[in-house]
């Protein structure tokens, strides 16, 4: 009789352990929405949770593409491949380049630090990629990882990573397939394209070159072969100038581009804020060239020569893929 009794509670207390267990092990999917549910893991991300969360100068930089302003046409994948863009001396901006990326979900900002935390990155600030060109500035960068960037340079200080030369790593490349075209050529058969009789620098190879910055981060004034940048995260402001404009006319490029008067660089923002509504700049380029945002899924299309300039508004993600590695700095 007393080992009934003692099967009894012994099974009862099985029960309410087993009951008490499944209710303090519910599953993120098991909470209500108003649940916050943190995993155990939980990863650095910095002064913001998410890119979205961070400040962006939308009122500042955001003109919203006016016709007037722009002037660029804006096709699509399909019209991008067909028209075989990248051949013409033409800038344009492509739609829904994203829409089949792994990266939309595995470059949000936790699940950035947390799948490529030791991920090498070369940062520096803005102004001084500015000075160098970008294509020269690789060995001046400071090496980081991707999580320390992230969680202790991203917001505190004038850090950018931008950096050409250094390729990503297959788990990155994987996110961005597929590649947009020319680079998709190159990847599917590399043989093709070396064995063509093309010079290097007018390859484009499965190159491609990760970018991370905060609002108002981006480089001012700078030229460099022929390109594509894709935003996945965030939107950025691009002033492209014609390079037939000042083809034969370097003092123009100067004028146009530069203070002649104060030889401190001046950051992308900055030179919108002091140098764009001064003397002739802004009909200038604005006639001979293009002001546009560039937003999220979209990729914009730069020919080789043309200078141009970015800023970012809000934090903002990109990928690279240029034409070659030659430079032509301004």
């Amino acid at each position: 009789m007393i080992s009934s009794r003692r099967v009894f509670v012994v099974t009862h207390i099985a029960a309410i352990l087993a009951l008490i267990y499944a209710t303090n092990t519910q599953t993120c999917d098991d909470v209500s929405d108003s649940t916050t549910c943190n995993s155990s893991d939980e990863v650095p991300t910095g002064k913001y949770a998410t890119w979205d969360e961070a400040p962006k100068s939308i009122e500042e930089f955001d003109h919203g593409n006016d016709r007037s302003v722009c002037r660029l046409p804006f096709i699509s994948v399909e019209e991008w491949e067909e028209g075989r863009y990248w051949e013409r001396d033409v800038p344009v901006i492509v739609r829904n380049v994203t829409d089949h990326w792994k990266a939309l979900e595995h470059w949000t900002k936790e699940e950035m630090v947390r799948r490529y935390p030791d991920v090498m990155v070369g940062m520096g600030a803005s102004r001084d990629l500015g000075q160098t060109g970008p294509d020269d500035a690789g060995d001046a960068l400071t090496k980081t990882t991707i999580k320390d960037f992230i969680a202790n340079h991203m917001h505190e200080a004038d850090k950018y990573v931008f950096d050409r030369k250094l390729n990503m790593p297959d788990g990155l490349l994987e996110d961005c397939m597929p590649y947009p075209m020319p680079t998709r050529m190159y990847h599917e058969d590399a043989e093709a394209i070396i064995n063509s009789g093309l010079q290097n620098r007018l390859m484009w190879k499965d190159h491609l070159a990760l970018t991370i910055g905060r609002d108002l981060q981006g480089l001012t004034f700078h030229r460099h072969n022929a390109a594509w940048n894709t935003v996945i995260f965030g939107a950025k402001r691009w002033l492209l100038y014609d390079s037939v404009r000042f083809e034969h006319n370097i003092t123009r490029l100067k004028r146009m581009t530069r203070d002649i008067n104060n030889p401190i660089q001046l950051t992308g923002a900055d030179w919108i804020r002091k140098l764009y509504d001064v003397d002739e700049r802004k009909e200038e380029l604005r006639t001979f060239g293009h002001d546009c945002i560039q937003r999220a899924g979209e990729m914009i299309y730069v020919p080789s020569g043309w200078a141009h300039m970015v800023v970012n508004i809000g934090d903002t993600v990109a990928v690279v893929s240029e034409r070659g590695l030659d430079a032509m700095e301004a």
